[in-house]
């Protein structure tokens, strides 16, 4: 990889890790414009199946957001747009505390698109 891009992926990846660590986060994606993700934390975690189904939400919208929640009896799930092709997306637990979430993450996607 050359210097820069390897530079950019740690960025990126030290974002995605500063959003894990807030409280209740379960897990952190990237998502492309393929409805797939670029990147997401832990490793551990089957996202693909979350990412498909908020694509699948998102497309049933007329315009695009540029943030969602979505909240069941067992998790929450919120997306902040990056840029036209990508957004961040993250699980946590119901008594996650939705407006801190919602500011890093708005933060998050305004520092990942400084790197594109």
């Amino acid at each position: 990889m050359m210097p820069c891009l390897v530079l950019h992926w740690f960025m990126r990846t030290r974002l995605m890790q500063d959003l894990l660590g807030q409280d209740e986060v379960e897990w952190v994606a990237l998502v492309g414009p393929d409805a797939l993700p670029i990147d997401f934390t832990p490793k551990s975690k089957v996202v693909e199946a979350a990412v498909s189904m908020w694509f699948g939400l998102d497309s049933l919208l007329e315009d695009v957001p540029v943030r969602m929640l979505l909240r069941t009896s067992e998790a929450l799930m919120l997306a902040h747009r990056v840029d036209e092709n990508r957004l961040l997306l993250i699980q946590s637990g119901v008594g996650a505390n939705v407006g801190a979430l919602r500011s890093v993450l708005e933060n998050a996607a305004g520092r990942i698109v400084d790197l594109a």
